[in-house]
């Protein structure tokens, strides 16, 4: 039985490693390296992409033991978060792209899915009969959002794009 649960765990630990080095992650923010500034077109798509993320998180987690209104503390842990992730695009600016873009979310994830588990266990309540998730669990949790959010992201953009190109703007 114990050869099973460490056969279990490389293989978790692989997925992981596979979904953290997918180029997907490139397309997780709109910052690449050699862009000057954050237009306000992508502001709108971030939050969104962020509360999906946040979303993601809580169904993974809602029959564990969460604080009350878990999505207002996920969508607060990313104002921690987010800059946390800019800063590590920015000191890793000179390295390749495809690089930069998955050590940022690789950290980003280990950051939140920390969080996620300390938030659960000392921000909820101690009177509920639900267990608290694990660390392991967590950072699951964290990953699954976290690559829901940078799927949904470009998808956003585009949608947020098209929308603006529909709505007719004065000049004057």
């Amino acid at each position: 039985m114990n050869g099973l649960h460490n056969y279990r765990f490389i293989r978790s630990v692989g997925i992981v490693a596979v979904l953290l080095l997918s180029v997907i992650s490139l397309k997780a923010d709109p910052i690449s390296p050699g862009e000057e500034a954050l237009t306000f077109i992508a502001f709108i798509p971030i939050a969104l992409a962020i509360l999906l993320e946040a979303i993601c998180i809580w169904l993974m987690l809602r029959c564990l033991r969460t604080p009350r209104f878990f999505i207002l503390w996920l969508l607060a842990m990313h104002l921690v978060t987010y800059p946390l992730f800019l800063g590590f695009l920015w000191l890793l600016y000179g390295t390749r792209p495809v690089f930069a873009m998955t050590l940022s979310e690789a950290a980003i994830v280990m950051v939140e899915g920390g969080l996620i588990s300390l938030m659960c266990r000392y921000i909820s309540s101690r009177q509920s009969s639900l267990p608290v998730p694990s660390i392991s669990r967590s950072l699951f949790a964290s990953l699954v959002g976290n690559i829901c959010s940078a799927v949904a992201f470009p998808l956003l953009l585009r949608l947020f794009g098209l929308i603006l190109a529909v709505i007719p703007f004065d000049s004057d």
